[in-house]
C-alpha cells in the first residue's frame, strides 16, 4: 500500500514591525505564542503547505518546528506575504 501523504497544514503567519523579514508561522489549531503580540507584530497571512509559499517558508522544518515549540520562526526577504512574492514548494 502507497504511504499516504500527511495533509497540508494551515499556518497563520505573523511578521515583525521592526525587524524586516522576519515571521512567525503558527499552526491554525495551536495558541499564538506570548511574544506575538499587537505592538510587535502583525497578522500576514494565512499560509497552506500545498499552496504559494512565502520565500524562506519549508514545509518539513515548520511541521518540526510547530510541533516541538507551538511556532515556526523563519526569514521572508520581503516586506510583504502577498502570494506575488511566493512560490509553490514542490
Amino acid at each position: 500500500m502507497p504511504a499516504s501523504r500527511p495533509r497540508p497544514i494551515l499556518y497563520r503567519v505573523f511578521q515583525h514591525r521592526r525587524e524586516p523579514g522576519l515571521c512567525c508561522a503558527v499552526r491554525e489549531n495551536l495558541l499564538v505564542p506570548h511574544f506575538v503580540h499587537p505592538g510587535a507584530w502583525d497578522f500576514g497571512a494565512n499560509v497552506r503547505e500545498d499552496e504559494s509559499l512565502p520565500f524562506g517558508f519549508q514545509p518539513a522544518p515548520a511541521r518540526e518546528a510547530s510541533e516541538a515549540f507551538g511556532f515556526y520562526l523563519f526569514h521572508h526577504p520581503c516586506e510583504t506575504l502577498s502570494p506575488m512574492y511566493g512560490r509553490y514548494w514542490r
